[in-house]
């Protein structure tokens, strides 16, 4: 029933370190990557549409056939064609008033920049669901533990029962009670050590590679005061800048060039247009003739009339503007209202660990008693193995209390737009030691 690694000492930094490894082989985060860097194109080509664009061609084509010219009288004259017409030329188109490609470029920039905000989020996302698997492990490993201990004491419990038996102190039926508690007891101590199994086994599978050694969390653990300690401050710190209230808008910004973009429909473009090119035998009036030309120019595009598209494509817009901000109320609302659930849970955390701290210690102590209790005849055997259970559920108890503690305050960061790097860096401390410092 031991398992000695759940004692090695683990070296400082392993959430950090099992952070790096999430970053490498999450399938889901590397999907966001590839996505964002799909994304991160919309702006270059829209840039696109506001730069010169050049055009060369090159053609060499081969004529035959018979050319028949009249002559003076009514006669015709017939010759044979056999010759070959080159041809080069080079274009040039540069925009110089296009409000169309520029309300493309700053509605592909906002999206751009939605779409870093909405990759943020999904970082701080894997650092949310890594945090769960890890402390998931360590609570698992804590009950196993615990249920390894009770284990041992309820062994103890049983082997005094027997001795009392033989005797002549105890009976027959204490005996059996605490030999059905002992079983009772091992069949949990097999759960706990499967379910301590399985939350490896997802740390592992979330990591990409096996996190053999995980820290402890120190018995002493007394979360630090939490700074600041203004829930304004904290649902200020959401709004500017939690990723997905920041996506939203951008949202918001690329709607709004949106509209500019569909308004552009209704003004005209013009461009600079110039060419060069060079040809020979261009038809057969110019045979053995070279011709070298060059043109500049401006060319204007005026709208008129498209059916009623712009119109429709302006309403369209100025919806989807609407929509966006709407979405970014929402977001803003559930941003702080998020903050300000988990403000409250972590504020009053303390005072609920404490309290587990004092019910841990009450069973202890009433364990303690009932087993003097039982020496002196005025407790039974049943009464020993109920306090027994009492001392290590309150264990769990604080245990789980704990972990909740610590993810709720990770949550807390990660709503108020702390960069993950520094909340992996803050969770690593507070696991780590009794004194955690704000990130």
């Amino acid at each position: 029933m031991a398992n000695t690694c759940l004692y090695e000492v683990a070296w400082a930094g392993d959430f950090e370190r099992a952070y790096l490894a999430a970053l490498q082989n999450d399938a889901r985060y590397q999907a966001a990557k590839y996505a964002l860097t799909s994304a991160q194109q919309a702006s270059p080509l829209a840039l696109s549409s506001l730069l010169p664009s050049v055009s060369a061609s090159l053609s060499e084509t081969a004529v035959q056939g018979t050319r028949n010219t009249d002559v003076a009288g009514g006669g015709t004259v017939s010759s044979d064609l056999d010759y070959r017409a080159p041809s080069q030329s080079i274009n040039l188109r540069a925009p110089l008033i296009n409000l169309e490609a520029s309300a493309r470029y700053r509605q592909a920039n906002a999206q751009v920049g939605s779409a870093e905000a909405a990759f943020a989020a999904r970082k701080a996302e894997l650092v949310d669901r890594l945090a769960l698997a890890y402390l998931q492990r360590m609570l698992a490993e804590d009950a196993f533990l615990s249920i390894h201990a009770q284990v041992h004491a309820v062994v103890e419990q049983r082997n005094l029962m027997r001795r009392r038996f033989e005797q002549g102190e105890g009976t027959k039926t204490e005996v059996a009670e605490a030999r059905a508690n002992l079983s009772l007891v091992l069949s949990q101590w097999a759960d706990s050590r499967d379910q301590m199994t399985n939350a490896r086994n997802a740390l592992n599978s979330l990591t990409g590679q096996p996190q053999e050694v995980i820290a402890r969390l120190p018995a002493g653990f007394s979360p630090p005061p939490l700074v600041p300690n203004a829930l304004q401050t904290w649902q200020d710190m959401a709004l500017n800048n939690n990723p997905d209230v920041l996506a939203r808008k951008f949202a918001v910004d690329a709607a709004v060039a949106g509209v500019s973009r569909s308004n552009a429909g209704h003004m005209p473009r013009l461009d600079l247009v110039a060419s060069a090119s060079s040809s020979r035998n261009e038809s057969v009036s110019s045979l053995n003739q070279s011709v070298n030309q060059g043109s500049l120019g401006v060319q204007l595009n005026i709208p008129i009339y498209s059916g009623g598209a712009v119109k429709a494509a302006v309403t369209q817009a100025m919806a989807e503007q609407s929509r966006a901000e709407a979405e970014l109320l929402a977001e803003q609302r559930a941003a702080e209202l998020e903050v300000g659930r988990l403000f409250q849970a972590v504020s009053s955390g303390g005072a609920r660990l404490l309290a587990y701290q004092d019910v841990l210690e009450s069973s202890q102590v009433a364990l303690e008693g009932t087993r003097r209790g039982q020496a002196s005849g005025l407790r039974t055997n049943a009464d020993v193995l109920e306090a027994v259970r009492k001392v290590f559920q309150a264990q769990r108890d604080l245990a789980q209390a704990r972990y909740d503690h610590i993810f709720q305050r990770l949550r807390l960061y990660n709503k108020a737009g702390v960069a993950p790097d520094a909340v992996v860096s803050y969770i690593d401390e507070l696991l780590g030691s009794t004194e955690g410092s704000q990130p």
